[in-house]
């Protein structure tokens, strides 16, 4: 398992979880001809005036519905944002929107977001399986590699002077078999 993909289990961005497949890309507008602006979407008229409309709390399932019906995003993906929706659109720690990735982002906060993501049913299983992997380890003292985030992790890991105390994490977590960790 790459140990980017580990160090991104540590993440749970609940905001993201909506807005990150509700984001209208400007290829899959043009794949989907989808034109701005974008009456259903408060007329928004581009892409970043419609990730605005989106991240509003009040805004979220009428975002759903129309990823949904203009096949922007995974069904499952769409269950996953009403299942967010339900909180109302707060997050861990009563963040909102995009506040959410910041406020996940950070490892000592991963206790409360573990749970509120298995709470609302926002992550695939094997996502949440490897979370709480995560979880147990940090909780039992494993040390995570130096890293607070998912972009710092990234550059920290990718790092050769670093991949054995990454790959030690990982292997500890039980997110990598131990022979592979040796390798």
């Amino acid at each position: 398992m790459n140990i980017k993909k580990i160090i991104g289990f540590l993440i749970l961005t609940s905001g993201v979880l909506l807005a990150a497949f509700l984001f209208l890309n400007a290829a899959r507008a043009q794949e989907s001809n989808i034109a701005f602006p974008i009456p259903e979407l408060g007329n928004c008229g581009n892409k970043e005036e419609c990730k605005d409309y989106c991240d509003s709390p009040d805004n979220m399932n009428v975002c759903l519905d129309f990823a949904e019906k203009n096949n922007l995003i995974p069904k499952e993906e769409v269950e996953r944002g009403r299942q967010f929706a339900k909180t109302g659109g707060k997050g861990p720690g009563g963040c909102r929107g995009r506040e959410c990735e910041n406020y996940c982002n950070d490892i000592n906060r991963i206790e409360e977001c573990v749970a509120f993501a298995e709470k609302n049913n926002l992550v695939p299983a094997n996502e949440l399986a490897e979370m709480k992997k995560v979880q147990t380890a940090v909780k039992n003292g494993v040390k995570p590699p130096a890293c607070r985030n998912k972009q710092d992790c990234d550059t920290y890991c990718a790092a050769p002077d670093h991949m054995e105390e990454c790959v030690t994490f990982a292997s500890a977590a039980g997110l990598m078999p131990k022979e592979e960790g040796e390798k």
